[in-house]
């Protein structure tokens, strides 16, 4: 997932509530992008880069010493997050000591203690060092609308000296087990300058005879040892009568501001013979102002690979500003070959 450091501003402090916050943070970009070929209906131009993002964080603690709190991505929030039964861009926890429980717009565990390969520290406006073809964002495998997923995931996490261990679920269908295989399809309509009219179709696909849980655990370790910061995670997820994915990452800080790191992933499908796995390396570089990332990662399945490397660079302006320039390649096995970049000021409040 994309790292943002927010400064945040203190919005409320309730007077009678012990250590009781409510923050706002924000971010914006602006600059210019080029989407690719696949990214927005084939226009593969030149394109103006706006964006803005909110969140409001809420904070408190109990006078037994419980902590609790919620934070509301406005980003985020396609779906009223008033809903109950939707997730929306909130997420909610509350912790006592090492134990934290998180429900709502959060990872998995897998995605949680996995290490991603964007290293470095540096970001990019259109995230071109992550969309790229050979990326695994470790999200992914959360099942996003899978089976009528909402994305709403209870995540419980256990930290002691370094080790953390952590657990999560997301339901299919509000917890009720798919029975049949349902096709949604939709069409929408772009109108063009040049070819007039061009339609796009897009289905999701419910499978049958499932799990109606997606379960997911894992452990991560983070420590030092004689200058080097190690970070490494094992994850597990699984949809029962569907499909599961093993994993592990590990990266590593040396003195002087480098980074180094790889992953590998596979997955096995219950009813088919596609499995396949992915495998992926990324080099980071931070000192003072320059922040540098570079990544590479192949997917690979039975007629379906798929390749691409990432690069993101960071200058830091001060207070806040920084200038931001990304570029994703990707390369297929069954289609054009693409690519991606991006370039601007990225801002946090």
């Amino acid at each position: 997932m994309k790292k943002i450091l927010f400064a945040s501003t203190a919005l409320v402090a309730t007077a009678g509530i012990a250590s009781a916050e409510v923050t706002l943070s924000g971010y914006a970009e602006m600059g210019i992008y080029n989407p690719g070929k696949y990214a927005d209906v084939k226009n593969d131009e030149v394109q103006f880069f706006t964006d803005v993002d909110l969140t409001f964080t809420m904070s408190g603690e109990a006078d037994n010493g419980l902590v609790f709190g919620a934070n509301i991505d406005l980003d985020e929030a396609q779906k009223p997050f008033t809903n109950p039964w939707q997730q929306g861009g909130e997420a909610l926890f509350v912790s006592y000591g090492g134990a934290t429980l998180t429900m709502g717009d959060t990872d998995s565990s897998y995605d949680k203690v996995v290490p991603e390969m964007n290293l470095g520290g540096a970001g990019s406006l259109a995230d071109d060092e992550t969309i790229h073809a050979g990326f695994n964002a470790g999200g992914d495998y959360d099942g996003g609308a899978l089976n009528g997923a909402d994305g709403q995931i209870a995540r419980f996490d256990y930290a002691f000296e370094g080790i953390t261990f952590s657990a999560s679920a997301m339901q299919v269908q509000n917890g009720s087990k798919p029975e049949e295989v349902v096709k949604s399809t939709t069409s929408t309509s772009v109108a063009d300058l040049t070819t007039g009219v061009v339609t796009t179709t897009s289905t999701d696909n419910f499978y049958a005879d499932t799990g109606e849980t997606v379960w997911s655990a894992g452990v991560a370790y983070k420590g030092e040892f004689s200058g080097l910061d190690l970070n490494a995670g094992v994850g597990y997820i699984t949809l029962d009568e569907f499909a599961e994915v093993w994993g592990l990452g590990v990266t590593a800080g040396f003195a002087g501001g480098f980074e180094v790191g790889a992953t590998y992933s596979d997955i096995n499908f219950e009813d088919s013979d596609a499995d396949g796995e992915h495998w992926g390396v990324g080099f980071g570089y931070s000192m003072n102002a320059l922040s540098l990332g570079v990544n590479y990662g192949e997917w690979s399945f039975e007629g379906a690979d798929r390749s691409g490397y990432g690069i993101a660079v960071n200058y830091d302006l001060g207070g806040g500003l920084v200038a931001q320039a990304g570029y994703g390649n990707s390369e297929y096995e069954d289609q054009e070959d693409d690519d991606t970049f991006s370039i601007g000021l990225a801002m946090s409040f």
